[in-house]
């Protein structure tokens, strides 16, 4: 059977003079009379806080390496390890050796680079070098362009008495050669995407669908018109000198003008980036002819702007200066060359992309 719940009966408000206050006339007590802290309702009045300080201990320690990743009392190298990506200009990079120790100088012997030719490091202080304790110096570390195809060095800054496993730098990279001849207009740019799909057919006949790579490969196909004789002396020299190494394809349908000027040493170029596929961590093409050009390395995209990694090497002007993004391709097993005239060449290239998003 239901049960029911008495209702209380509603809250009677007492009304009168006797229930109000008039504050106009209340006086507040001093501050040096009023109690230091009240808790509760009669708990009476506290003269004093209580002491937050822990009760003093003391305890016997000894020095001991942190986990093996001790900070001090030893010599840093930062960074440790250098991924240039693809180097087509000379690049520049600043490493930080740091004598940690605070009551012991160092001697720098030697510093020595191991692998392929084309890294060299500047060596401002000479050898031998003291380094005094708690003492850092920054060196510059140059990846230039001439050198083997792949970048995989070891720079080692040898001191007197300590491990070179420590005090050592890693440079990892490739060196390609970008293509600075435009298409000719006349004949369309072709660019292809090829995806890879996984297809998992059960018995009923239901179909699943694996995609097996996040970007896709390609190819970029076009033709060039060569209407001057050193032009087409160049292009035939770099299209059969480097057969066999990677190149910079430029994305030419995408070019887009400087629109301010940029100085060497400015990470900030100006143009306008809306529907053009430049990425982080992609390349970017400065041109204004095929023997001035100029590739950087983005490290952000804004609206009016690609930041670059790097600084200019150079400087470029507002107007002439093109700026469209480049991938790395190589070329295909067959590639047409074809003398029209004693001074008039023509190429009909293309290029296989290892991954690039459309």
């Amino acid at each position: 059977m239901a049960t029911a719940i008495t209702v209380p009966s509603p809250l009677n408000l007492v009304s009168g003079t006797d229930f109000s206050f008039d504050l106009r006339a209340a006086v507040l007590d001093p501050v040096s009379t009023r109690p230091l802290q009240r808790v509760g309702m009669s708990v009476g009045v506290r003269t004093m806080l209580a002491d937050p300080r822990p009760v003093a201990m003391q305890k016997d320690g000894g020095v001991a390496p942190v986990h093996g990743h001790v900070v001090l009392g030893r010599v840093h190298v930062i960074p440790r390890r250098i991924d240039l990506g693809a180097v087509v200009s000379d690049q520049e990079a600043e490493v930080e050796v740091w004598n940690a120790a605070i009551d012991r100088a160092q001697i720098l012997e030697e510093i020595t680079v191991d692998g392929p030719t084309g890294i060299e490091v500047t060596d401002h202080l000479g050898l031998p070098a003291h380094f005094p304790a708690s003492r850092a110096e920054v060196y510059l570390v140059n990846a230039l362009t001439d050198g083997d195809a792949l970048i995989d060095n070891l720079v080692t800054w040898v001191f007197t008495g300590l491990d070179p496993l420590g005090t050592n730098l890693r440079i990892l990279g490739f060196r390609l050669i970008p293509f600075p001849f435009p298409p000719n207009w006349a004949q369309p740019v072709s660019e292809t995407f090829g995806f890879m799909t996984d297809i998992i057919v059960s018995y009923r006949g239901m179909e699943q669908r694996i995609q097996l790579r996040t970007v896709p490969v390609g190819t970029i196909r076009y033709a060039t018109l060569l209407d001057d004789l050193r032009d087409a002396q160049m292009a035939g020299a770099i299209l059969f000198g480097n057969q066999a190494r990677a190149f910079g394809v430029g994305r030419w349908q995408f070019q887009t003008r400087l629109l301010q000027n940029a100085s060497a040493e400015d990470h900030d170029v100006f143009c306008d980036t809306s529907d053009i596929p430049f990425e982080p961590g992609g390349m970017v093409l400065l041109w204004t002819d095929p023997y001035h050009w100029e590739v950087q390395t983005i490290e952000s995209v804004l609206p009016d702007r690609v930041v670059l990694s790097f600084g200019l090497i150079q400087s470029w002007a507002a107007g002439p200066t093109i700026i469209l993004p480049i991938v790395v391709g190589r070329l295909s097993a067959e590639e047409g060359f074809t003398w029209d005239a004693l001074s008039i060449a023509s190429t009909s290239l293309t290029f296989d992309i290892d991954g690039f998003r459309p």
